[in-house]
């Protein structure tokens, strides 16, 4: 397995030295390697490449005839350079997550660099990762194949894969409990009297809906309620697509044509909660008097402007941030041999007007 680069000897150097330099003015000339050595625990080669680092990313230079490095006139302050990945594709929740990130990581002086991508299968994350300590993922809507991760693997640096579910004993993970998600919304809607619910799944197939569809089929066996596939919605909907306008016109059919045999839907993010309202209002049913409806509304908190305001399933979005700089944070700095972990972020319910 090879190493990361975060637990070579003469990157944790550098990371210790550019800690230092931050604290000094402009052309202040630093310790020689021997002093460094000593203050650091490290060898003297180590020394000399951790300054070589620096030196080459512009940090510190060595003038003329001199035996000191010295702090450079320019440079960005920065405890890490991180680079943040997301699909090129228009969401609120992909913005709020992304700034999450950006807000965690200032408070730790991080510097980001933005990369934004239209097809997963064209990475090459050694060239977007480029001089950067570590790389923060937000992946394409799809499931992740064991040839993605693999690829992830390439660059050896540190990694955190953000929204979807992924276990492996090199990346970090931040998602939602997605699971109890599905759950929540089975074990709320059967509290105010329905029976009969329809799962509504409008986005693409990936790990984030297989785990609320378990979820809510667990509450919903556990309750003794019906959950089988007559009672299952699939909208179909692309990766980079926008599903509004198909599960719109998927669900506004399906209530026209008669055979809606439920009293409530439960939707799997907020698009389908949105299609749901309008397909009612032009049906003229009544919500919540006779549909009602839930969503997971996700991180971007539109749901109080719907008219009914939607009851949801939220999460924190600032969790995301938080998380991720706690997992990056101990792999750049080796915190007593952190190793990568998933974090769970729990939901929780916000009730509203529309069940």
């Amino acid at each position: 397995m090879p190493k990361l680069l975060n637990e070579t000897k003469h990157y944790r150097a550098a990371a210790q030295i550019r800690q230092l330099a931050n604290t000094l003015p402009p052309g202040e000339s630093l310790p020689v390697a021997s002093e460094l050595t000593r203050r650091l625990g490290i060898s003297h080669g180590t020394a000399i490449r951790a300054l070589k680092v620096l030196s080459d990313d512009g940090v510190i230079y060595r003038p003329l005839g001199k035996q000191r490095y010295r702090i450079a006139e320019r440079f960005e302050r920065a405890s890490a350079r991180i680079s943040m990945v997301r699909p090129d594709f228009s969401s609120g929740d992909l913005d709020a997550i992304t700034q999450s990130v950006y807000e965690a990581g200032q408070k730790r002086n991080w510097k980001f660099n933005q990369y934004c991508f239209r097809s997963g299968r064209e990475l090459d994350f050694c060239r977007v990762i480029g001089e950067c300590d570590a790389m923060v993922l937000i992946p394409p809507a799809e499931y992740l194949t064991d040839e993605f991760v693999k690829l992830l693997l390439k660059p050896a640096r540190p990694v955190a894969v953000l929204l979807q579910h992924l276990r492996h004993p090199q990346i970090n993970n931040v998602c939602t409990n997605d699971f109890r998600v599905g759950e929540l919304a089975a074990e709320t809607l059967y509290e105010h009297g329905h029976r009969r619910i329809l799962f509504l799944k409008d986005q693409p197939d990936e790990t984030t809906m297989r785990e609320r569809r378990r979820g809510f089929q667990s509450a919903a066996d556990r309750l003794r309620i019906p959950a089988g596939d007559e009672l299952y919605f699939d909208s179909h909907p692309h990766v980079f697509e926008d599903p509004l306008e198909a599960t719109y016109q998927g669900l506004f059919r399906l209530l026209r044509s008669g055979k809606a045999d439920f009293t409530a839907i439960f939707s799997a993010s907020l698009v389908g909660g949105m299609a749901a309202l309008r397909a009612a209002h032009e049906l003229g049913l009544k919500v919540p008097e006779q549909l009602a409806v839930l969503c997971f509304s996700g991180e971007s908190n539109l749901a109080p402007y719907f008219q009914p305001p939607l009851s949801c399933i939220e999460t924190d979005r600032t969790k995301f941030g938080e998380y991720t700089a706690e997992l990056l944070t101990a792999a750049l700095t080796g915190a007593n041999g952190k190793m990568p972990q998933q974090l769970k972020i729990e939901p929780k319910l916000i009730m509203r007007s529309s069940i």
